[in-house]
């Protein structure tokens, strides 16, 4: 009986099994775009069930239903969902189609997302579209323009690797002793953005505002950049994308002929009161030359002296002719500038995996060549990376990301802003090679192409563990453990450069042009070296640097009816170490093979050993709740120990509020709402945060420095110790403090949307110089918080994105941005007017010079102007028509700066403002069916420059002419051989200062706007044979900088050159044009 009741048991459960299973039905699928690519990351859940699943690499699914009847959801972020019903078929085709009411729905802030309906902070996120659509060098070159308030700017024109400024809203800081960069994440992980691969890039949210930053504390007072890289999805797909860029020189000066040349600097010289700098003899031989006759020696000898060099009296073998002694005709941009210069990048990854397990690995390699002739000029850099996420079971999962990255710059040792300097001074009479073959020595070719390479090398290995808990539905614990290795080296060399005189003998010859000899010292954590002719030099600068990051936090967000609350606690670990060793020496034995001696001796062996690391330790927590999506409320909370500071200075707290209303929410708003009016938020915020990113590691140390040895002692050289620098033990925390006031609004189903916000930051307690003491002090007094800094914004975006029908859409947006910046609070007795000095009241960026009543058109006008009460004799004696009539602003009778303090500033006067005003960016976007299209321009509003270089007006003295065609539009009268110009831009040249003191006429408007980019791409259809191996294949054409609009004159508005440059501003690398063609396949 008992058996028999055991078998009817086991045919009933198999009954049931079979009748379960044969219920349970296994459909497959696959869900595409409007172009019928495969979506993959496309979620796939049975209605009012459990069972889910996600799209493949390619699009595909297979999920298990109970029955026939089952309806499956398909969402995706940025498009429509769908509900299917299963019915009678096994296989399914969902074509999405983009819904702009869901794009960018949820945004990545720190340490989590948000709906972006639900943000009270100034956040945004970036459509990586921004940086798909065109082929970039590097990241922030292609954010430029692309978020209203992060501002980047070039300043220093296109060289090879040319890094830019990055800022979100302004400088933030210009304490002596701290800095004001925004703290950039990749994954979570402080890292460089321009050498990360732009392939990578998932998704980049830009926190601006004290209320967004917040959570990452002391290292974020001056806003975050988030970079979330892309992850693998289940399937397998191999990408490739490559291009190779043509480039050629954008906006160099034109430079004049030899003749026009010789005939403005004797104009210049004569101008000033001198004479003639090229006599009569010299000019006919510079102008035959030119018509290409023969000329004959000095005994009447018929000899055709090429290029220019001829006999020097008594000493013809021992030495060429230089300078204004040759009639050579050189145009030294035309020598020097490639026409066109190549690059070429190339990109490939490879993303898959299961349920269990996926992955993305990557690998990028970029090759930029210089646009200089006659020298090794290239910028070089391979990155690796790979992220892996494992789903141990359904609440446990683990992920690790890593990243290996190498850059490397090759130039030559000659090449710095010295070079860029003279090369505008080189005369056009200069041969560039000598009657026998050799290249001429001033022309600085040898030193480019055979006095040595400076090379710099960096690279970065990143790692990044993150364990994710869910012990219960909506409770989520994270531990994260990362850490960056950067190993940066620099070697540099000075060979011996030699050149052959005449009578055939040789003769050393420098590297540097235009230095001081012999010198070589420890200056500023490098080497200042000032080799003489015949030295010869080798460096190398090894740097090893470890940062590490652990952080634990868990939150838990519960929705209750109407009501959201989420909590965020964590604590965060930081910790820095960096090691510097550099050594040189001139004990160099071979060009060939350098190396550094073992001892000092002769050999003027120095070196330098800088060490250092700091620790940072936060503990933080987020408060967010709403009510209905109407209301809505965050609180966050910092407080961070430094061990930059003292001890009892280390600990700061730092919390901020915000606060938002989506009015469109409300009943009231209802009728508004059903017309198509989808958002409309108020957002405030305010929030206090810590700054302790210093310049010095440890600004409250003692610095003791050792001196060059200098002393011999039982026949041995020893060194010195200087004597120590004060220093103050009060150095504690900046403090920045922001008020945000924000508009979102959102119309026609997010169709058009846009955003406003005001802000004011002001940094409190900034890093400043005490006040003075008296002399007998003996030394400098050390800096402390005694400063304060304001900065005052405003932006707005705007953007209308539709789908005309299956074939057609577009996209356009805009986004400007302006800020000004004041000093509220500085100790500064005396208030200089030098550039990099500050006093209360200053705004930043301030330019100050004279006033100009307009250009003399005689000698009796400005005889005139003199006599009425404006002595102009402290910039020359010698005054007339053609030159600048200065203002007496403080009615002295005199033209001066007085003491050059803003008390006693004489006639000088803010004449302007170097901060770049109205950034702005717009967008569009158009594709039709396999055709895409898309450019970009960007641009500046306002900005003020000021040019203190000869290679503006073209004159500096009698020795510095850099005269291009530009500069031809100068005063004269009609007995000039170049005819009458009364109504010139120019001032009469002149080889003194008297026109060249810092005036308003001369003032320029740098504002400018660039067509950054424009794109052609196509798409291969789906339905071709083509397609079964190559699931999606994208070609394009793209040119870069192509257009631009700007009333600078001479420079190129990227190309500027910083006004603190060691050899004044304009020397610098010219910008380029780029011309790209590309392709992108996925297999």
């Amino acid at each position: 009986m008992k058996s028999l009741f055991i078998k009817l048991f086991l045919c009933c459960l198999m009954f049931c099994a079979t009748t379960v299973f044969a219920q349970e039905l296994k459909i497959t699928g696959i869900v595409v775009d409007s172009e019928n690519m495969g979506l993959p990351g496309v979620n796939v859940t049975l209605k009012d069930g459990t069972t889910g699943t996600i799209t493949d690499i390619d699009g595909n699914f297979t999920i298990k239903v109970p029955s026939r009847k089952s309806n499956l959801i398909f969402s995706f972020i940025g498009y429509a969902q769908q509900e299917v019903s299963v019915g009678d078929k096994n296989s399914l085709r969902i074509k999405l189609v983009e819904d702009s009411k869901m794009i960018d729905e949820v945004v990545i802030v720190g340490f989590g997302t948000q709906k972006k309906e639900n943000l009270t902070g100034a956040v945004k996120s970036v459509d990586v579209k921004v940086l798909d659509a065109r082929p970039i060098t590097n990241v922030v070159s292609g954010l430029q323009g692309a978020v209203a308030g992060l501002s980047i700017t070039n300043d220093n024109g296109g060289a090879p690797g040319q890094k830019m400024n990055i800022n979100i809203r302004g400088t933030g800081t210009v304490g002596t002793s701290s800095k004001g960069d925004p703290l950039v994440l990749i994954d979570g992980i402080e890292g460089d953005l321009s050498l990360v691969n732009p392939n990578d890039i998932e998704n980049i949210s830009v926190l601006k505002d004290a209320a967004a930053a917040s959570i990452y504390g002391s290292r974020a007072p001056f806003g975050v950049l988030l970079v979330t890289t892309k992850k693998g999805k289940k399937g397998l797909a191999v990408t490739y994308s490559g291009n190779i860029r043509m480039q050629n020189p954008l906006n160099t000066p034109h430079m004049v002929d030899s003749y026009t040349h010789a005939l403005v600097s004797n104009d210049a010289n004569q101008n000033a009161g001198g004479g003639a700098l090229f006599g009569q003899g010299m000019l006919d031989k510079i102008l035959a030359y030119q018509q290409g006759q023969k000329m004959y020696d000095k005994d009447g000898n018929d000899k055709h002296i090429e290029w220019g060099t001829g006999p020097r009296g008594e000493t013809i073998m021992d030495d060429w002719e230089w300078e204004s002694g040759t009639w050579a005709n050189t145009n030294w941009y035309d020598v020097y500038l490639k026409k066109i210069s190549y690059s070429q990048e190339h990109n490939v990854n490879l993303s898959g995996g299961n349920d269990k397990l996926t992955y993305y690995v990557s690998g990028r390699y970029y090759q930029q060549n210089g646009l200089y002739n006659y020298m090794k000029d290239e910028y070089n850099t391979l990155s690796v990376n790979g992220n892996f996420n494992f789903t141990i079971n359904d609440k446990i999962s683990f992920a690790w990301n890593t990243r290996l990255t190498s850059e490397t710059t090759d130039k030559p040792s000659a090449m710095n802003d010295l070079f860029f300097r003279n090369l505008s001074k080189l005369f056009p009479t200069t041969p560039l090679t000598m009657p026998n073959g050799d290249y001429n020595a001033y022309s600085f070719v040898p030193a480019l192409r055979d006095g040595g390479q400076q090379v710099s090398n960096n690279q970065l290995f990143y790692n990044q563990f993150k364990l994710t808990i869910e012990p219960v539905k909506d409770w989520k614990i994270y531990v994260d453990f990362s850490n960056r290795i950067e190993t940066p080296t620099y070697t540099r060399q000075i060979k011996q450069l030699q050149e052959v005189l005449p009578n055939g003998e040789e003769r050393y010859i420098p590297v540097f042009k235009g230095l001081s000899s012999g010198d070589y010292k420890v200056k500023d954590g490098g080497f200042d070296i000032q080799p003489a002719a015949g030295d010869r030099w080798y460096e190398e600068q090894n740097t090893h640097i470890t940062y590490y990051n652990a952080n634990a936090r868990t939150d838990y967000e519960k929705k209750f009816g109407k009501h959201y609350f989420k909590v965020l606690l964590g604590t965060q670990l930081e910790y820095y170490k960096t090691n510097k060793v550099a050594v040189g020496s001139t004990g160099v034995i071979l060009d060939d093979t350098p190396f550094l001696p073992s001892t000092s001796g002769e050999s003027n062996l120095i070196g330098y050993n800088s060490k250092g690391d700091w620790a940072t330790l936060g503990i933080f927590a987020r408060i967010n709740y709403s009510w209905n999506d109407r209301y809505l409320l965050e609180a966050n909370f910092r407080t961070d120990a430094a061990s930059r500071f003292p001890s009892n200075q280390r600990w700061g707290y730092f919390p901020s509020f915000s606060a938002g209303w989506n009015i469109a929410q409300e009943n009231f708003f209802e009728n508004l709402r059903d017309k198509g009016f989808d958002m409309l938020k108020l957002r405030a915020s305010y929030g206090s945060l810590g700054n302790q990113n210093t310049k010095n590691i440890y600004p409250y140390f003692e610095h003791v420095e050792t001196g060059t040895p200098s002393y011999t002692f039982d026949g041995s050289q020893i060194g010195s110790i200087l004597a120590p620098k004060p220093f103050s033990t009060s150095i504690t925390w900046e403090t920045v403090k922001t008020i945000d006031l924000g508009l979102d609004i959102a119309l026609l189903s997010n169709r058009l949307s846009a955003s406003f916000d005001w802000y004011q930051r002001t940094t409190e307690e900034m890093v400043g110089p005490a006040k003075a003491l008296p002399n007998v002090f003996g030394a400098e007094v050390p800096d402390t918080n005694n400063a304060e800094f304001r900065t005052t914004g405003w932006e707005l975006e705007i953007a209308w994105r539709d789908r005309i029908n299956s074939d057609w859409s577009y996209e356009i947006s805009a986004s400007v941005s302006d800020y000004t910046e004041k000093i509220l609070k500085y100790d500064s007795a005396d208030k200089p007017l030098k550039e990099g000095k500050f006093f209360t009241g200053k705004h930043f960026g301030d330019i100050y010079g004279y006033r100009v009543h307009g250009i003399a058109k005689n000698d009796d006008e400005m005889n005139e102007w003199i006599a009425a009460g404006h002595d102009q004799s402290a910039f020359s004696k010698v005054w007339g028509g053609g030159d600048f009539m200065y203002e007496d602003l403080n009615n002295d009778g005199k033209i001066d700066n007085g003491s050059n303090t803003w008390d006693n500033r004489g006639d000088l006067d803010v004449i302007g403002n170097s901060t770049p005003r109205y950034q702005y960016g717009f967008r569009g976007s158009l594709v039709w069916k396999f055709i895409d299209f898309s450019m970009f321009w960007q641009g500046i509003g306002k900005r003020d420059l000021y040019f203190t270089a000869s290679n503006f007006d073209g004159i500096g003295d009698a020795y510095d002419r850099p005269i291009a065609k530009e500069h031809m539009d100068y005063f004269r009268y009609a007995d000039n051989y170049f005819g009458e110009n009364l109504d010139a831009y120019y001032a009469r040249p002149r080889t003194d200062a008297a026109n060249n003191q810092v005036n308003d006429y001369y003032l320029q408007n740098g504002a400018y706007l660039r067509l950054k980019n424009v794109t052609i791409g196509y798409t291969l259809p789906q339905n071709l044979r083509v397609s079964k191996i190559i699931k999606k294949l994208r070609v394009y054409v793209s040119g870069e900088n192509l257009l631009t609009f700007s009333p600078l004159r001479i420079y190129d508005p990227e190309a500027i050159g910083l006004s603190s440059a060691t050899w004044g501003p304009g020397m610098t690398y010219p910008m380029f044009r780029t011309y790209s063609i590309g392709l992108s396949a996925t297999f």
